[in-house]
């Protein structure tokens, strides 16, 4: 797997020890990395060394050394103002051809990829040196120095360049022959001290460099989170990214893939500059691709050449897109990696570690934006789902009577507390021909909107089968039937259901399965368990019919198994005995009270324990 790994700077000249190591970068491929590796260009040499710097390091080191110096930018012009040590050279540059030939030789030292020494020839008059300032093998420079010949110089020869330049030959001849030789020690000397002093440039411009680089991807990611942070929207954070991935990193192309952790895919999101039969070249398992698996590792992968790299799957997909290199990190926030950033160049290129620090942290700036706008989208999904719960729950409400029937042998009381918003319990009262009651208790297997439906679909049919049929027991059956017929076979009901008579002195009634309601009559109880099978287990359960009579004084209690099966903090429920205790407590109050002290019984031995029953209680006393 290719890494980020360290490089130097490639002066393409000797190693004596001060070319030091500046920056790390990919490695990159052969050739001059200017032109090949599709990088971004070095800024300009004054663009990271102050001007007045150059200035001073020229004019000092000419002042000790004692020749012309020139600091020339990468194009060969001269970056900062020249130092004519020499008289030679500076009466050379006073005229216009002169200058010309002067200029031609820093050209040429400019354009040399190493250091070169012209030496003095009649054609140009001149013997110059140049070493080139390189950072990462891209020149960003060269020092051009004034060299002094081995020897004096040939009188015949300068007087044919003064003729070449129009110039009067006895000033020239006499700056010649004050010019003084220096022997070889002292050249070489002189040319290891020119080279030092482009390695101390070199170094000046990698950590200003380096340091300007820190500040804009700071700023970078500054203005990234900036612009995440003012927007919820998953998808706009997904398309910001991509694009200002593209513009800090200047790359062909940005693409961003989330793990879909079902199906185990990549999928893409978001991309810059992509076609779309790039992204149509089929899918991106995670488990299949060795680059994404690696950057889920936390590794930065760089792809020197996408056309040859055995671990692309798709290569005549790249190779049609115009993809060579790329480099890919995970996007990752508090330890889980969502997906991958992935940037394309068009050319070879030689990403640097800042660039995929950059990368790196764009990506998990992205991450936390993305887990935050995941969380605002889940949040907003679950506040319009408890708000249609809530409508739902009103909705529902209004099928458990508001008020019990009027009545001047009846007194009722009723509650109804769900643990939801909606539920399964319920209960209603049905006003039959005759001056007939109905009387029913429900209890839904399930709870929330799948119990909601199912308890509405019975209480529909429960009241179609009461007024057309009179037993009780054959109304269970009908309602059974359908219940079955309609539903799967995890879905029951418990349901009683009971007819009072013109009278109240008697109660047909039929028990599917439902927590026994009972008379209480003095301080004696009679369960109501007559009937047979919760309804909607099997279509033809046969039920059995019970009769109960009533006089004056008696308590019918009807409850879902919310009272009984209520649990503590002791992990004890509340049980029959404890509720059967409660309505020998509350027989002498009235219906309504009853029922709500029934209910603040039950609230009281649990306490803040939580329960996951509902809860319906009817009274119904005889006067």
């Amino acid at each position: 797997m290719r890494a980020i790994a360290g490089g130097d700077r490639r002066p393409h000249r000797r190693q004596d020890g001060l070319h030091a190591e500046v920056t790390e970068t990919l490695p990159p491929p052969a050739g001059d990395a200017a032109t090949e590796t599709g990088a971004p260009a070095l800024p300009p040499l004054t663009a990271r060394v102050r001007a007045d710097v150059l200035q001073r390091s020229q004019n000092r080191f000419s002042a000790v050394v004692g020749v012309s110096v020139v600091i020339c930018d990468r194009t060969g012009a001269a970056a900062v103002s020249p130092i004519w040590a020499s008289a030679y050279l500076k009466l050379l540059s006073e005229s216009a051809p002169g200058r010309a030939l002067i200029d031609a030789a820093l050209a040429q030292c400019c354009a040399a990829p190493s250091p070169l020494l012209i030496p003095f020839s009649a054609e140009s008059g001149l013997s110059v040196y140049g070493a080139p300032i390189h950072l990462n093998g891209e020149r960003i420079g060269t020092i051009v120095i004034g060299a002094r010949p081995p020897a004096a110089l040939d009188l015949a020869v300068v007087a044919a360049v003064a003729r070449r330049c129009g110039m009067d030959a006895e000033p020239l001849c006499a700056a010649a022959r004050e010019m003084k030789a220096w022997a070889a020690a002292r050249r070489q000397a002189v040319f290891s001290f020119v080279d030092f002093l482009a390695d101390m440039i070199a170094t000046l411009y990698a950590q200003s460099h380096e340091l300007t680089t820190h500040i804009e991807n700071l700023r970078t990611i500054h203005e990234l989170t900036q612009l995440l942070s003012g927007t919820r929207d998953l998808q706009e954070i997904l398309n910001v990214t991509a694009r200002r991935v593209d513009e800090a990193l200047r790359v062909k192309a940005c693409a961003i893939r989330l793990l879909d952790e079902d199906t185990g895919e990549l999928v893409i999101r978001a991309v810059h500059n992509l076609s779309q039969d790039y992204l149509n070249k089929g899918r991106v398992l995670l488990s299949d691709n060795p680059i994404d698996r690696a950057a889920f590792d936390g590794e930065a992968v760089y792809i020197e050449d996408a056309r040859t790299d055995s671990r692309i799957r798709f290569r005549e997909s790249a190779i049609a897109e115009g993809i060579v290199s790329g480099l890919c990190v995970g996007m990752t926030y508090r330890g889980k990696t969502l997906g991958v950033l992935r940037v394309y160049t068009g050319q070879h290129r030689a990403f640097s570690v800042n660039e995929a620090q950059l990368l790196r942290s764009i990506g998990a700036q992205a991450a936390a934006a993305i887990t935050h706008a995941r969380l605002n989208e889940e949040s907003t999904r679950q506040a319009a789902v408890s708000a249609q719960m809530h409508r739902a729950g009103q909705i529902q409400r209004r099928m458990i009577p508001a008020e019990p029937p009027a009545s001047s042998l009846l007194d009722f009381g009723m509650v109804y507390e769900p643990t939801l918003d909606v539920g399964g319990d319920f209960f209603d009262f049905l006003e039959l021909g005759g001056g007939r009651l109905g009387i029913a208790i429900a209890d839904v297997a399930g709870k929330g909107i799948p119990a909601a439906l199912l308890m509405a679909s019975v209480r529909s049919t429960l009241r179609a089968h009461a007024r057309t049929v009179e037993a009780a027991d054959e109304s269970m059956m009908l309602i059974n039937r359908q219940l079955c017929h309609d539903t799967e076979v995890h879905e029951f009901v418990t349901l009683f259901y009971g007819v009072l008579n013109r009278a109240a002195t008697r109660l047909d009634y039929c028990n599917a399965g439902h927590e026994a309601p009972v008379r209480l009559r003095g301080e004696a109880f009679t369960p109501l368990d007559r009937g047979g099978k919760p309804i909607g287990i099997w279509p033809g359960e046969a039920y059995d019919k019970g009769t109960i009579d009533l006089s004056p004084g008696d308590t019918l209690v009807f409850a879902t198994d919310g009272t009984i099966e209520a649990i503590n903090f002791a992990d004890e429920p509340m049980g029959r005995p404890r509720f059967r205790e409660s309505m020998l407590r509350y027989r002498h109050l009235p219906a309504q009270q009853m029922a709500q002290q029934l209910l603040w019984d039950v609230r009281r031995f649990v306490g803040l324990a939580e329960q996951s029953d509902d809860i319906a209680i009817v009274v119904v006393k005889r006067r």
